[in-house]
């Protein structure tokens, strides 16, 4: 059987999604309050620290852990697309994207540098060090998918049903994802500044600006048509619902 050659694409579909809900009233709104509030937004997708968030927007336990889920899952899914794995029934192929995203999430480094307030309206900057786990395997995927290639080309998989060839690719990226773990560091730090966004019932950020500050989590290498590769932050991500609104 033959099959179709591997690449790696310059795309990466990262959707996080922030449940809309209402918190319980907050009075004294302000830099701490504010600071707080895109903290818990952090902390609950790459961190797993539900606290904070529940207390600030009146979630669940359940749902707060359906936030962070939800960023694994869109992570898992993103790898695999940008990777050219195919999740084959019965497999644990995305159980262990999933657990690739678990960790690599675990690498998040954030802090909160500044909160102003400009003509009545507050902005909170985030820097954010992005997670540098796909640069520092570029190489070795590349290599890793130029010799799975040359043996599809040289008939070595001829024999494969599908699946079994699916299965043994994905294994391979899997395996040289999980020997980088680590090694993960932090690149240098990347400002991004957000908009409270205060209607005088609730307060959230935009979807944009969450994605901005998604955008800078990971940084990823792109490969361009001429074959040429570069460093951008994140992932270019068509649509979120990140809205997570509390009340005043």
């Amino acid at each position: 059987m033959k099959f179709a050659m591997k690449k790696i694409t310059a795309v990466f579909l990262v959707l996080l999604t922030i449940t809309s809900l209402t918190g319980c009233s907050l009075f004294g709104n302000g830099k701490k309050t504010y600071a707080n509030y895109v903290q818990s937004l952090l902390d609950v997708n790459y961190k797993a620290e539900f606290t904070n968030y529940m207390n600030i927007t009146g979630a669940t336990q359940e749902e707060a852990q359906a936030v962070y889920d939800d960023g694994l899952n869109y992570l898992a899914d993103a790898l695999m697309v940008a990777y050219g794995v195919n999740d084959v029934e019965g497999s644990d192929i995305k159980n262990q994207f999933v657990e690739l995203a678990k960790n690599i999430y675990s690498h998040a480094s954030y802090e909160i540098t500044e909160v102003v307030k400009v003509d009545g309206v507050y902005s909170v900057t985030v820097t954010i060090y992005p997670i540098d786990i796909l640069l520092i395997t570029y190489d070795d995927v590349v290599a890793y998918i130029e010799d799975m290639n040359q043996r599809v080309t040289a008939g070595e998989y001829n024999d494969y049903e599908l699946d079994e060839y699916e299965i043994e690719y994905a294994q391979g990226i899997i395996n040289i994802l999980n020997e980088a773990i680590p090694n993960i560091g932090n690149g240098e730090g990347v400002p991004i500044t957000v908009t409270i966004l205060d209607n005088g019932e609730y307060y959230y950020i935009s979807d944009a600006d969450f994605l901005a500050l998604d955008k800078a989590i990971l940084t990823t290498t792109i490969v361009n048509e001429d074959g040429t590769t570069g460093a951008t932050e994140a992932t270019e991500t068509p649509e979120a619902s990140t809205d997570a609104p509390v009340a005043e």
